[in-house]
């Protein structure tokens, strides 16, 4: 595509045919005017032909980016999205604080400078999850304004987060933005556990992020009088019923923490230059395949008010377009509903819900395979890792 002022952004990632982001991207530019063009570029690493592209002069234009991970991020595998997050790390002019915090890039913005453009690496999943759970919050308090960088004040609830990957260190930042202390986390694995407190070790000294590997720690450090009161959760584990011992296990101790005893606040309650406390404790599932997966099932029949998986996908999509739009990559950017505006916002959201899947009708073709990754910059290596 060359039509004078065109700029193109992609998705990278592999295994990437089955992912919905064009069509929605696509769709907001399509709303937003212009020659803006978003495809995919199947790619299991870095490779020079990436590298090339997004140093060009017309990815993303002087105000826009790419997204690097899929919008999907729970429909493609780990193993292969993960290392191209943290790989890409090195190619780049800087990071926000929210991937120098969790050591993951899913977006790239396009940022002027007086030197030149400079491509700023970002993790909007962070947003996915924050701002969906504010979204269903304004819903339980409609008469409250709700700032997106609003957060509870010290002492008001406590967060958790079900699962150890790449997508429990976003909801963990994500949960702590909100002011909820302290974060328990719950999964099968200890390793990965450990893997996501080394990434916030100034929590893990404070003793505000645990880990709940039995349901008997539940009762002791949940269920006792002065226990500290769960007010949200997101889901980050697969959406597949539990078969082993271990997957079991991760279900009883959900299933403790979700029949913990909440008395409800009365309507609009909320200390002063403090989030609202929920009408009903929020449950944020990450996976939506199926959209009420066997976890959200669980939880909203113990009264959670469940929200599945399209909401957060939905959410830091539109981070990813407005810091496009502007030139930004900050948290603030990213969370102001102004900058594409109700109406666009509100088109984007009816798609996602009656969409169904994306038909993949070819084989799709890595284009890394067989060939090296690109070889890294040092000094941007060294310069980044040092900040990580």
């Amino acid at each position: 595509m060359n039509p004078e002022n065109a700029t193109f952004y992609r998705l990278y990632g592999f295994p990437i045919a089955h992912s919905i982001s064009p069509s929605f991207h696509n769709l907001i530019f399509n709303q937003l005017g212009g020659n803006n063009n978003y495809s995919l570029f199947s790619t299991s690493k870095v490779i020079p032909q990436m590298l090339e592209e997004i140093r060009s002069e017309t990815f993303g234009g002087s105000r826009y980016a790419i997204i690097l991970a899929c919008l999907l991020p729970m429909l493609i595998t780990n193993s292969v999205t993960m290392p191209i997050k943290a790989a890409i790390i090195p190619y780049l002019d800087d990071l926000s604080p929210e991937s120098r915090a969790t050591g993951a890039v899913n977006t790239i913005v396009k940022v002027s400078a007086p030197d030149g453009p400079k491509l700023i690496g970002t993790n909007t999943d962070i947003l996915g999850v924050k701002n969906a759970l504010l979204r269903r919050l304004r819903i339980q308090h409609p008469s409250l304004t709700i700032s997106p960088q609003s957060s509870y004040s010290e002492g008001t609830g406590a967060g958790a987060v079900f699962g150890g990957g790449a997508t429990t260190r976003s909801a963990v930042y994500a949960l702590m933005s909100l002011g909820l202390h302290p974060i328990y986390l719950v999964n099968r694995d200890a390793d990965e556990i450990k893997a996501v407190q080394s990434v916030f070790p100034e929590l893990v000294r404070k003793g505000s992020l645990i880990h709940l590997d039995h349901r008997d720690k539940v009762e002791e450090l949940l269920a006792q009088p002065h226990s500290p009161r769960i007010l949200m959760i997101v889901g980050a584990i697969p959406a597949i019923k539990p078969i082993t011992q271990a997957e079991r296990m991760v279900y009883t101790v959900a299933s403790s923490m979700l029949t913990l005893p909440y008395d409800a606040p009365a309507v609009n309650s909320s200390i002063e230059n403090s989030l609202p406390i929920p009408i009903k404790r929020l449950f944020l599932e990450m996976a939506y395949k199926p959209r009420i997966t066997p976890m959200l099932k669980v939880a909203m029949a113990h009264g959670w008010d469940g929200v599945d998986g399209t909401n957060a996908m939905v959410e830091q999509g539109f981070a990813q377009q407005r810091m496009w739009l502007r030139g930004d990559a900050s948290a603030e950017t990213g969370s102001d509903p102004e900058i594409l505006g109700l109406d666009i916002e509100q088109k984007a959201r009816e798609f996602v819900l009656n969409v169904g899947d994306v038909p993949v009708t070819e084989a799709e073709v890595d284009r890394a395979a067989n060939i090296a990754a690109a070889s890294v910059p040092v000094v941007m290596a060294e310069t980044h890792h040092s900040r990580l």
